[in-house]
């Protein structure tokens, strides 16, 4: 298919009466269009066909094992065109061969996120932290880069769940999550360490940029925390540790000189500390 083409239908939404493959999603039923040109469901989008040269299209479903539309296979022609039944039984199977690929490819990448993600927060989880970043230091020290290690963990949350229960008590972990997420880089390791511990790996672009970051997540989360849960003396606490570019210091050891640190603002009423 024409790259133009392509483009031009990325995205538009499926519909009973949107083309052949719109209305084949749509209904989980096969669209045969023999002649574009005079079909009800391709008008508003001749200009289009016209200028790719395509005037018939045959649009087949592919279900999961749930019966659930995953896509649709299409066949289009540069000339009108009614399938055979021989023709449809292709497409058919063309067609389930397609959705136990996707089902197995998603099946794979399902099983691939719950091994290195939290199932609530959907971070990463602790093992994917201890096992990547190592190798996140270990690129840092080669290259001489500067990174910060933050650990983040929230005071009261025990208290959280027992007045208010658990229930807000997730709702809390997965918004406080969401700021992370919105705070850092793609490049950074997000993860949560443990019930209410968090802990970030980032590569820094200046010296105090862990401090920047940190302030801006305690700031954020602090101003989406709902009066309820301000109203038993939640808050949080943020230590920091730093890899110089000339260091070579562990994940754990790391990990350890952050988790002071988050001790030390926690008992000083600091927010947010970075132990030198």
């Amino acid at each position: 298919m024409p790259d133009f083409y392509n483009d031009a239908i990325e995205g538009v939404k499926i519909g009973e009466n949107v083309g052949s493959c719109g209305a084949a999603a749509f209904l989980n039923k096969p669209i045969i269009v023999g002649d574009i040109n005079t079909h009800e469901n391709w008008q508003p989008y001749l200009a289009l066909t016209q200028e790719a040269n395509l005037h018939a299209c045959w649009s087949i479903p592919f279900t999961n094992s749930h019966k659930e539309v995953m896509g649709t296979f299409a066949i289009y022609h540069h000339e009108k065109k009614v399938p055979t039944e021989a023709e449809i039984e292709i497409v058919k199977v063309a067609a389930l061969i397609t959705s136990v690929a996707m089902e197995k490819l998603k099946l794979e990448e399902q099983l691939i996120f719950s091994a290195t993600h939290d199932e609530l927060t959907r971070l990463h989880n602790r093992a994917y932290l201890n096992e990547a970043g190592e190798n996140f230091l270990s690129f840092c020290s080669r290259n001489e880069m500067i990174c910060s290690v933050l650990f983040i963990d929230l005071n009261k949350f025990k208290r959280v769940n027992d007045e208010l229960g658990h229930k807000v008590g997730d709702e809390l972990l997965i918004d406080v999550a969401k700021v992370i997420k919105e705070q850092t880089r793609d490049s950074d390791i997000s993860s949560r360490f443990g019930g209410d511990e968090f802990i970030i790996i980032m590569k820094n672009t200046s010296e105090n940029d862990g401090e920047s970051v940190a302030k801006r997540i305690y700031k954020a989360i602090m101003q989406s925390v709902p009066r309820k849960i301000l109203e038993l003396e939640f808050g949080l606490s943020i230590g920091i540790a730093k890899m110089s570019s000339t260091d070579k210091k562990s994940l754990k050891a790391l990990i350890h000189t952050a988790d002071e640190a988050m001790y030390f603002a926690k008992n000083n009423n600091l927010g947010v500390y970075a132990k030198q």
